[in-house]
């Protein structure tokens, strides 16, 4: 589905949608995270969804096969965008506030994939959006999660050229949103452990050897073409630890 939208006023946008709308290469990212989730999505039988967190590109702008899209967002804007591009689906339910506010309301209903979107590195308690998830969800629901991963390759690369002095050292987009936590996959999987969760699957998707900023002007330029940027998605197999985010598939 895909809607053409009215330019939306800048008054009124705090500070992290204003960045958030205006990050560089973050729409080229955002089309292998969504490859990464499409992929997953297939290994289950899934019906009925709930996204918590869409930002300004929910799921069902690219994805449409399901019986019942769940969507929870607590940023004004960004709730405002999906329920417009929701097109008054009746399938699509959109939900303007905060996970843990809405678990009775969540709880009489029956989610098979739970999509959380790549805020729990930006949140100072990430373990109150987990209780509530484990709370939603059913011995069979299937939570899909994914972060910035601290152990990127580019993030590697800062440490051996003396710009940073260890992967866990915040980047300038960590600083600008505000971020809490910077996770390895060993920590982000952790996470989930302690909160009482099960790993069924977990890894990184889409080698980026550079900063945001500085893959944006490679390929403002020409100089990185599109057969480049799925060539790095592919060197995952050979750096499966070195991906731009991580992600990790879980069950209660």
């Amino acid at each position: 589905m895909r809607i053409k939208l009215q330019e939306q006023s800048e008054i009124g946008l705090d500070s992290y949608e204003l960045n958030y709308k205006d990050l560089p290469f973050e729409n080229v990212l955002r089309e292998y995270r969504k490859k990464k989730i499409f992929e997953t999505i297939k290994k289950y039988p899934c019906g009925r969804f709930l996204e918590i967190g869409c930002g300004l590109y929910p799921l069902f702008m690219d994805f449409m096969d399901f019986d019942k899209m769940t969507v929870v967002e607590p940023r004004q804007l960004f709730y405002e965008r999906a329920t417009l591009l929701s097109n008054k689906d009746p399938r699509i339910v959109i939900i303007n506030d905060l996970i843990e506010n809405k678990i009775d309301l969540l709880s009489q209903d029956t989610f098979d994939f739970i999509i959380v979107g790549g805020f729990l590195h930006e949140i100072e308690n990430p373990g109150i959006v987990l209780k509530a998830i484990k709370e939603i969800c059913s011995k069979n629901t299937i939570i899909y999660s994914f972060v910035p991963n601290a152990r990127s390759f580019h993030r590697l690369l800062a440490v051996e050229m003396g710009i940073i002095a260890n992967v866990y050292v915040k980047s300038g987009h960590d600083v600008l949103f505000q971020r809490h936590n910077v996770f390895d996959n060993e920590t982000f999987n952790s996470l989930m452990t302690n909160n009482g969760f099960k790993i069924i699957d977990s890894g990184s998707y889409f080698v980026k050897p550079f900063t945001h900023d500085q893959m944006d002007k490679l390929l403002i330029q020409g100089i990185v073409e599109k057969s480049c940027l799925e060539g790095l998605e592919k060197m995952i197999k050979y750096l499966p630890d070195m991906g731009a985010e991580l992600f990790n598939c879980c069950k209660i």
